[in-house]
């Protein structure tokens, strides 16, 4: 079992950012489209969301950066799914160039009724929800990434501190 490919993203003019490599806000980008083409994969496309009014927002993200990427790379970017309940998932997010971890994003999301006045979280649709926990199980097989889960911390106590 390996991680699900969704998505080649060429590094584009724009993403550049002054010190010659792909801008941090990129990354972001490149990561939410790889979002977008596993939400088609797993039956949350554009169709999809518009048949059943539900839809994915992003609770929470943190982005991990490895390696610099530079403009013509072809980013490759893979889903692991960590885990799901009825109504959100965790998963992790792994761009590479020519084989090599560029950067890593961990995000949770949340299913999203569109119907009412105002979105509010919901569960899955019952197909989407089947693919999704068919593709969990699959994934409980592969090794979970060390830093999934880790959030973000100093690794050494401070040198200084702040006084009122």
């Amino acid at each position: 079992m390996t991680p699900l490919h969704v998505l080649d993203i060429e590094v584009p003019p724009d993403w550049i950012d002054y010190n010659g490599h792909m801008n941090d806000a990129c990354y972001a980008i490149a990561f939410s489209r790889a979002g977008d083409a596993f939400m088609e994969k797993i039956g949350l496309g554009e169709k999809e969301r518009q048949a059943t009014e539900r839809s994915i927002f992003t609770l929470a993200l943190v982005i991990r950066f490895i390696a610099e990427a530079k403009l013509g790379d072809i980013l490759s970017v893979s889903v692991h799914v960590l885990e799901c309940d009825k109504k959100r998932m965790r998963f992790w997010l792994e761009a590479r160039k020519a084989g090599a971890p560029v950067a890593t994003s961990e995000q949770v999301l949340t299913c999203v009724d569109l119907s009412g006045e105002k979105p509010r979280a919901a569960e899955f649709p019952p197909d989407v929800a089947a693919r999704l926990e068919a593709l969990a199980r699959d994934h409980a097989e592969l090794p979970t990434p060390l830093e999934a889960g880790q959030g973000l911390t100093l690794r050494r106590k401070a040198t200084f501190s702040v006084t009122p």
